[in-house]
């Protein structure tokens, strides 16, 4: 009899725990949701800025993940805490890996849920880490402007040269610092030298019609304007171009390659 009372008492304890762990969890439903710019740009001058609301119950705790589609790898998560339905919410990104790195080029996904559910897609995008240095119709100078081409007095040419016409607006390939930015009157004219943002390469224009308009120590972004293609130093007697290095400790490395994958 003794066991049997026992029994009675626990019984509608175990009820009661187990119509708690089974209550429904709180209603969630993605609205509105768009990445801006359209064509991302890491370190650009407009940050990668999801806008979204949801459609709930009330407040919740949100994660915000940033995955990259080719492997499927989340590369930067977020918590939104205390988020409101029905309200515009935003989360922006710097381009940067949980780990501080920048993010490689590819197609990427915002995607967004209550924490400790799954999260869903939000919005996807396309991420660049460079731009052609080029704002206009280019082409190249041919054999004499490529890396390593013999120049005068043994040396040889260090850079790689694409043409355009004088005046076109020449940009920043990736942000960063300007390092340098002044006229040399025997061989580059007036020329920048930039440190690029989560990077090794230092990134080298020359022969601008006029001295940029970044100065020295001046943050600068990607797809920025520094200046515009012109024949100073050395070019006058060549035909309109852009002098382009990249330098790895100081050292150049033949940009054409990266040229050639950015003007893609």
């Amino acid at each position: 009899m003794r066991r049997a009372f026992l029994a009675l008492l626990v019984l509608p304890a175990l009820a009661l725990v187990s119509a708690s762990v089974a209550a429904p969890g709180p209603g969630f439903e993605l609205k509105g949701t768009r990445v801006t710019p359209g064509q991302p740009l890491f370190d650009g001058e407009r940050p990668i800025k999801l806008r979204y609301g949801f459609a709930g119950e009330r407040a919740l705790e949100l994660r915000i993940e940033i995955v990259r589609i080719r492997s499927d790898t989340v590369v930067r998560s977020y918590t939104e805490r205390a988020a409101q339905p029905g309200r515009r919410l935003e989360r922006v990104w710097n381009g940067l890996t949980g780990r501080g790195k920048s993010a490689s080029d590819g197609r990427y996904e915002f995607r967004v849920g209550p924490v400790g559910e799954r999260t869903r897609f939000a919005a996807g995008f396309r991420l660049r880490g460079h731009v052609f240095p080029v704002d206009g119709p280019h082409g190249t100078r041919g054999a004499v402007g490529e890396f390593g081409a013999p120049r005068n007095g043994g040396r040889v040419h260090e850079g790689f040269d694409v043409t355009g016409d004088c005046g076109t607006p020449l940009l920043a390939a990736r942000g960063g610092v300007v390092k340098a930015a002044a006229f040399d009157p025997v061989l580059y004219g007036n020329y920048v030298l930039i440190d690029a943002t989560k990077s090794k390469q230092d990134l080298f224009y020359a022969h601008l019609t006029s001295p940029s308009r970044a100065g020295n120590g001046e943050r600068v972004r990607t797809g920025e304007v520094l200046g515009d293609i012109g024949q100073t130093g050395n070019a006058a007697s060549t035909p309109c171009h852009l002098h382009f290095e990249i330098r790895v400790g100081g050292e150049p490395i033949d940009p054409e390659p990266e040229l050639r994958s950015w003007d893609r």
